[in-house]
């Protein structure tokens, strides 16, 4: 700042020095006479007058070389995203100039500002996507990916940058539709199936204008929505040959009733018989489908209610103790004294350990045993009915409790299949959990949890 000082007056004593000059050399010239003085005086006076003039062109260049220095900088500071930095008027002549240029840069600077803003906000909108979404560049390779993306093409972000995109989903059809995005601007959705059980959605657009960026890549897991339509086709198959069994039986009845079998008492008597079991068939497959079908919806709720489960258990062996009888089996209850209270719903409860007995029933030849015992096991109350029936083989346990599945299709009293389906979402639906071992031939033992009741602090 001194120097600069320092230049201004020395280039003003420079302008005033010149000037005097230039005032002497007219003076001399009037008195000088003759062609020779009158010569040397217009000489004299060109010289001033050139150097006062080339003394004013210095400081006008000075001065703007001054205000072009704190201009560059300033524009300088913008540039590296700092507008801290402003453009200080030295004097009021560049006052205004200085003005417009701040303006200007408080401008750019709300600007920048919102363009952040909004990237920002761009930005987290696509990572709160459960889609992943992907940029390409003009080579095919990932120039962005969102947080889901990692997750569906199964590779960390820093391996995913960066990576040609026909390497992470190897695919001919999405292969095609990136080339015919970016050779002819087109859009193209196609389901691929990656894996056994994993079903993907693509859909890949061109960006236009993308700086840099060819191709838009959104991929969706459509694994879920596969597996529900799979069940849902498989429950529909499972219902009908369900229905169709009795149906067909009851119709065979009834024709063979109708062809003379009437007249015979004892013949009809017995195929009325095999009428009403076929109907007691069909009646419970539809309450179990029922009952499925509200536990799933929830449009019946579960009771919330203190039980005993202890007395639950008893009445539901009570129940089937004829059954176990008929069938030439020993059906017994173990029950621990004082056990802890749960919550929930007993009606059910009961339905539960019914369905668990009447599956021990089915598949323990005569001359077996039934024992339901129940006890008190960390905090919860759990109950298991093991038998010393055929058992199950290793590779359908896991599947037991599904709809509609049966271990043992060769059994002529099989059931509906839906029972241990009941087991589990009633079970569920008590916060409980559930489960079975088996070896085959050598018997099996159902078991399920239920949360004990919260003790009550009274004091």
């Amino acid at each position: 700042m001194l120097k600069t000082i320092r230049l201004r007056w020395l280039l003003t004593l420079a302008a005033l020095l010149a000037i005097a000059l230039t005032t002497l050399a007219l003076y001399i010239a009037d008195e000088i006479d003759g062609g020779a003085g009158e010569s040397n005086s217009l000489l004299l006076t060109g010289l001033a007058a050139s150097l006062a003039a080339t003394l004013l062109a210095l400081l006008l260049t000075a001065r703007l070389a001054q205000l072009t220095a704190r201009v560059t900088k300033a524009a300088r500071s913008i540039t590296d995203g700092d507008f801290s930095s402003r453009v200080a008027p030295s004097s009021t002549s560049d006052d205004d100039l200085s003005g417009a240029f701040n303006r200007m840069a408080s401008g750019l600077e709300g600007l920048v500002d919102s363009a952040r803003e909004e990237r920002r906000r761009l930005t987290a909108a696509l990572d709160a996507s459960v889609d992943a979404v992907v940029a390409l560049d003009a080579q095919g390779s990932v120039a962005y990916a969102n947080r889901a993306a990692p997750e569906l093409l199964h590779r960390p972000m820093d391996e995913l940058l960066g990576s040609a995109f026909g390497l992470l989903l190897p695919n001919d059809e999405v292969l095609a539709a990136l080339r015919a995005s970016r050779d002819q601007g087109s859009r193209a959705t196609h389901v691929i199936e990656r894996s056994a059980n994993e079903w993907l959605q693509v859909s890949v657009a061109p960006i236009l204008g993308g700086g840099g960026w060819s191709a838009l890549v959104v991929i969706r897991d459509l694994s879920e929505v596969k597996r529900v339509e799979r069940v849902r086709r498989e429950f529909i198959a499972n219902v009908s040959h369900e229905l169709r069994t009795p149906l067909a039986g009851v119709k065979a009845v009834l024709e063979t009733l109708a062809t003379g079998a009437l007249q015979d008492e004892a013949v009809a008597r017995d195929f009325v018989s095999r009428a009403d079991m076929e109907i007691d068939r069909l009646v419970q497959l539809v309450e179990e489908l029922l009952e499925l079908s509200r536990i799933e919806s929830g449009e019946v709720p579960m009771a919330r209610e203190t039980i005993d489960l202890g007395s639950v258990v008893l009445a539901a062996v009570q129940r089937q103790k004829h059954r176990s009888e008929r069938h030439g089996l020993e059906l017994t209850i173990e029950a621990a004294d004082d056990l802890p209270s749960v919550i929930g719903d007993a009606e059910r409860l009961e339905r539960v350990v019914v369905n668990l007995v009447s599956n021990a029933i089915k598949f323990t030849p005569e001359g077996g045993s039934i024992r339901v015992s129940c006890a008190a096991a960390n905090d919860s109350v759990a109950v298991y009915v093991t038998d010393t029936g055929v058992g199950i083989d290793p590779d359908n346990v896991t599947r037991v409790f599904e709809r509609f599945y049966k271990a043992d299709r060769s059994r002529q009293e099989s059931g509906t299949g839906l029972g241990l389906a009941v087991v589990k979402h009633t079970v569920e639906a008590h916060g409980g959990s559930f489960g079975v071992k088996s070896e085959l031939g050598s018997g099996s033992t159902f078991w399920f949890r239920i949360p004990v009741a919260p003790v009550s602090d009274n004091s």
